[in-house]
């Protein structure tokens, strides 16, 4: 299952990041790391940006991203 695939308030942990180098780096320098526990807090309509939270933040990811990051849900 990927993050893309989160329904609304459901938590998952995080179990695999995309193999583009570049794009993990950054989507671990936002706190996106293996075993962050996240949540889905909204999505935008018209395939827009995916809200999550984790951390205590709220962070937004375009759906092609979201569904390179692999979960398992808790």
């Amino acid at each position: 299952m990927t993050l893309s695939q989160l329904t609304r308030s459901q938590r998952a942990v995080i179990r695999t990041l995309p193999e583009d180098f570049d794009l993990t780096s950054k989507l671990i320098e936002q706190g996106f790391a293996l075993r962050t526990e996240i949540t889905l807090a909204h999505k935008a309509p018209f395939n827009g940006p995916l809200a999550f939270h984790l951390h205590g933040t709220k962070l937004c990811l375009a759906p092609s991203i979201a569904q390179q990051i692999g979960i398992e849900i808790v």
